[in-house]
């Protein structure tokens, strides 16, 4: 049994118990929480609270085993969840259309966001700009993200999780 098996059923069992931590959800976790998403399990180990002019998002850095994931929280119209994984970025500036293995990326939308607060081991500040451009295939379910950090320039790709999928265990 791994850890992350042990440190649920111990927050399972204390929940049977006296022990009653916050109810956790998709826009307050905590760095130390544990997240299941469609059955692997990640530890929450930073989160960034971004704002863009008034739209609000949360992004959760994820880890496994293995490697480090990227979760993107956001209430539009609709509850908008996607994980995302970086890769080695080939661009100097972010494009109309990207190609990446074989799948064609198409723009969304591109703009700029400060963030408004950190927590967890990152190297940023409050108050720093990113531009971002959020791309989709054609037919909108794989993702590609493009952050611009001070001339630097970071590549994710990602995919959508339906909230049924996501299952969240408090570390504190």
């Amino acid at each position: 049994m791994g850890i992350f098996n042990r440190l649920k059923n111990v927050i399972k069992a204390n929940k049977n118990g006296n022990y009653n931590p916050k109810e956790r959800n998709l826009f307050n976790m905590q760095v130390g929480d544990i997240v299941s998403i469609e059955e692997v399990d990640y530890e929450v180990e930073a989160l960034i609270k971004y704002n863009d002019h008034g739209w609000k998002w949360t992004e959760y850095k994820l880890k496994d085993s293995r490697k480090t994931y990227w979760l993107s929280v956001e209430q539009d119209d609709d509850l908008e969840i996607s994980l995302f994984e970086k890769i080695v970025s080939t661009i100097s500036t972010p494009p109309k259309t990207y190609e990446y293995k074989g799948i064609k990326y198409y723009m969304q939308e591109g703009s700029e966001a400060i963030i408004e607060d950190i927590q967890g081991n990152l190297n940023l500040v409050k108050g720093e700009q990113v531009d971002y451009f959020e791309y989709s295939d054609e037919d909108g379910e794989n993702l590609l993200s493009i952050e611009i950090w001070n001339g630097d320039i970071e590549m994710s790709i990602g995919r959508w999780v339906e909230n049924y999928n996501v299952e969240i265990f408090p570390g504190s």
